[in-house]
């Protein structure tokens, strides 16, 4: 009974979530990955990633490339250049050139979200130059979309990357009171390589964050776990740094909607890793607490008014105010967000040395 009951549901998944008619899946092509490059204002090439699992269970990973002003003209196009017709009903991971996302990525996302194939958890990255030179080359014995996905969520999981995906894009895109952020890669001889993070004004591309600025925007954004870490130098020929970090912000707004000061407290638990003096006791490692609380401070204040600067709002500052006002008037928002004073108090607590030297 049970194999005649299974391909049913099979046919069904793939007819009803897919929205095409009953097929076998050796008789299409399944898409992991897709790249977006700027041409003009009116046109973008796009490629596909369709992996092959050879009999010997090498993958091998086969392009198709094709260039228009809409995306499902592009499948269309990237079609006549196979046997099988290719769906996205597996895609992982999409990539967008730098250039395409100077010019607002809006269109694009939205056919994304629009496609009932394609779920809400599929990554979605800028690129520092040619997206489609992230999937020139072969990563390994392994399909590009699964390299690229588990590296995005190695980064988000324990790196530098704030949780993102399809949905968190959409719902930040869509909101008054923040703006959306995606992963940045950057090719070295076609090894991806997660640089920053990608900031936006809306859909349009605006910033990247720079390496200092990785880590402390990661823990300004979300309650978050990083197994990398920070320095900070101590004296003029001693530094420590810390690892294994732990942190969880929130916000006190006395005075919602008006110019008044917004308070972000940053809690931090930490290992030191390595500091450079000669002994690491109670006193000496509150004295690296004290320095390091000043330069996370410092460095979280400076990120702030760049975003201030720029009109954005990744942090969801505008977000946190909102949930907080009886009268919530976007317009009004907008025009005092540049202008409100942003103070962050950072509290580390080392619960441990480590290794120290």
């Amino acid at each position: 009974m049970k194999i005649i009951i299974l391909p049913s549901i099979l046919t069904f998944f793939l007819s009803g979530c897919m929205n095409i008619e009953p097929t076998i899946l050796n008789e299409i092509n399944l898409a992991t990955t897709i790249s977006y490059d700027y041409i003009d204002k009116e046109h973008f090439s796009s490629t596909a990633v369709i992996p092959y699992y050879m009999p010997d269970k090498k993958v091998n990973n086969v392009t198709f490339t094709a260039t228009s002003s809409l995306s499902k003209d592009v499948r269309q196009k990237m079609n006549q250049q196979t046997d099988k017709p290719i769906y996205s009903g597996k895609l992982e991971v999409v990539l967008y050139s730098k250039e395409l996302a100077k010019h607002d990525l809006t269109r694009l996302t939205d056919t994304l979200i629009r496609d009932p194939s394609i779920g809400n958890t599929v990554y979605l990255a800028i690129v520092d130059g040619k997206a489609r030179d992230i999937l020139a080359k072969q990563f390994g014995n392994v399909d590009k979309g699964t390299y690229l996905s588990r590296e995005i969520e190695h980064n988000i999981e324990s790196g530098i990357l704030p949780k993102t995906n399809l949905h968190l894009f959409s719902y930040a895109l869509n909101a008054d009171g923040m703006d959306p952020f995606l992963p940045l890669i950057k090719s070295n001889n076609g090894n991806p390589i997660i640089t920053g993070v990608a900031l936006f004004d809306k859909g349009k591309f605006v910033y990247q964050t720079k390496d200092h600025e990785n880590i402390i925007f990661k823990m300004l954004v979300e309650k978050s776990s990083n197994k990398e870490g920070f320095s900070a130098k101590l004296g003029k020929k001693s530094f420590a740094s810390v690892y294994n970090i732990s942190s969880k912000v929130s916000y006190d707004i006395p005075e919602p909607m008006t110019a008044s000061p917004i308070i972000i407290t940053l809690k931090i638990e930490a290992v030191l890793r390595e500091f450079t003096g000669k002994r690491a006791d109670k006193k000496e490692i509150r004295k690296i607490e004290k320095k390091m609380e000043e330069n996370l401070e410092n460095r979280a204040e400076k990120l702030i008014t760049k975003l201030q600067e720029l009109r954005i709002d990744p942090l969801g500052i505008g977000e946190q105010v909102r949930t907080r006002t009886r009268n919530w008037d976007k317009k009004k928002w907008k025009e005092i967000y540049p202008t409100i004073p942003v103070h962050v108090n950072v509290k580390l607590s080392i619960l441990e040395s480590g290794a120290v030297e």
